[in-house]
């Protein structure tokens, strides 16, 4: 008699699942065979999808295009390496995905296009998998499948993102220290030759407005006599040109002009704006006690110059000014390099820098020269031989025009000083 040999429930059904296990693993093998056997159309499927849904992919160059469809590959074939043996990502691909981040960072395409590039991918993969394989992959697989594809995608962003942020800080550093020295070596002097200065701006892939505005700021402390710390002047230059640029991100984005650059040179904050509005100004320097000096109108040519007047200006206002003005202008700083005896002081600019176009309007000059020395309107109009209402409405244009009130002291002084530097 034969004995048959019983094996216990709990045995049978364990080397059944271990079989079930192995067919898995097997038949998977199988459909990543099958699969990859139609990559070139997996492929080229999810790339189309990528140019056609995501416009930064749309007008990419042959090389470009060569490079997206090698990292799709790359990507698919890693993926169903993966569901084929329950696996997950590790140290190198991850490491691959981040140098991914850092070159898209160089090449200034947008992270949310690069990220939502992926998913694209992905999408258009399962609608491929679904279209020519829907006996190939059981809906339990494909479960697995999109479960490691979505494990990817969230492991792949992550290390996509950081290589991107990271570099991308790098370069804004890299390129902002480098417009910073272009700065510096426009108001020095240094970069006087317009085509080497054309050649720098577009290795930095940026342009110069025709004209500017140039602040040099320092706190109030320091126009007083006591000398601030760099680190004083750094934050009045970072805010004069944070609050003064009235761009939003989206409009700095892609933009080539610099509106808004600033450093610190000499001890003090200096600022190039595109335009300041001076009521704005007035308002930053009130609020944060910051002194400064704004020219308007400055080219890369006149730059030297203008900056070395607005440094000296700062510097050796006497008080009256800073009393009456926190901010010198053009005028102000002419006069001041005048009777100090500036190297750059010119007579012959005065007029115009306080006067504006009022300077060839000989009755602005002839009320102005009468309201002073016969100490207001009403003894200037005496000497004038015009009504009051005349005069004060001259003396009024002349206010709109340069700012300035010539009862006050150190207004007084500088339209007496721009009268007579006035050519005959």
């Amino acid at each position: 008699m034969v004995m048959k040999k019983t094996v216990p429930p709990e045995h049978g059904t364990r080397v059944g699942g271990a079989s079930s296990a192995a067919r898995s693993a097997a038949d998977r093998s199988a459909a990543v065979a099958r699969i990859l056997a139609d990559e070139p159309g997996m492929v080229e499927a999810a790339l189309a999808a990528v140019t056609r849904e995501i416009p930064a992919y749309a007008n990419l160059d042959a090389r470009q295009l060569e490079e997206v469809r090698s990292l799709i590959v790359w990507t698919l074939r890693r993926v169903l390496e993966l569901w084929s043996v329950d696996g997950a990502l590790d140290a190198d691909d991850l490491r691959m995905f981040r140098g991914v981040g850092a070159v898209r960072a160089r090449d200034a395409r947008p992270l949310a296009a690069v990220l939502r590039a992926y998913r694209v991918a992905a999408l258009a993969f399962f609608d491929r998998i679904g279209e020519r394989f829907p006996d190939t992959v059981p809906s339990r697989d494909l479960s697995a499948l999109a479960r490691v594809w979505l494990t990817v995608l969230d492991q792949s962003s992550e290390a996509v993102f950081d290589g991107y942020e990271s570099t991308g800080r790098i370069l804004s550093e890299d390129r902002e220290r480098a417009l910073r020295g272009l700065l510096a070596d426009l108001l020095l002097g240094r970069q006087s030759h317009a085509g080497t200065l054309r050649a720098r701006l577009r290795e930095l892939d940026a342009e110069l407005p025709a004209t500017f505005d140039l602040l040099v700021v320092s706190p109030a402390a320091g126009a007083a006599g006591a000398a601030g710390s760099a680190d004083d002047a750094a934050r009045a230059a970072a805010l004069a040109a944070t609050a003064l640029d009235a761009r939003t991100a989206a409009d700095r984005a892609g933009d080539l002009e610099l509106t808004s650059l600033h450093t610190v040179m000499d001890g003090v904050g200096v600022v190039l704006l595109k335009a300041v509005d001076p009521a704005a100004l007035e308002r930053l320097t009130g609020a944060h006690a910051l002194t400064g000096a704004r020219l308007t109108g400055v080219t890369a040519a006149t730059a030297p110059r203008d900056y070395r007047l607005a440094l000296h200006g700062l510097r050796h206002a006497p008080p009256p000014a800073r009393t009456e003005r926190r901010v010198l202008d053009r005028g102000d700083l002419e006069v001041v390099a005048l009777v100090t005896g500036h190297p750059d002081a010119a007579p012959a600019r005065v007029t115009e820098a306080v006067l504006g176009h009022l300077a060839q309007d000989d009755d602005t000059r002839r009320t102005l020269d009468a309201v002073i020395y016969a100490d207001g309107a009403a003894g200037a109009a005496a000497r004038l031989h015009l009504h009051p209402q005349t005069v004060r409405y001259r003396l009024r244009r002349l206010a709109t025009t340069t700012g300035r009130d010539p009862r006050t002291p150190w207004n007084r002084f500088v339209f007496q000083t721009a009268l007579l530097t006035a050519t005959p």
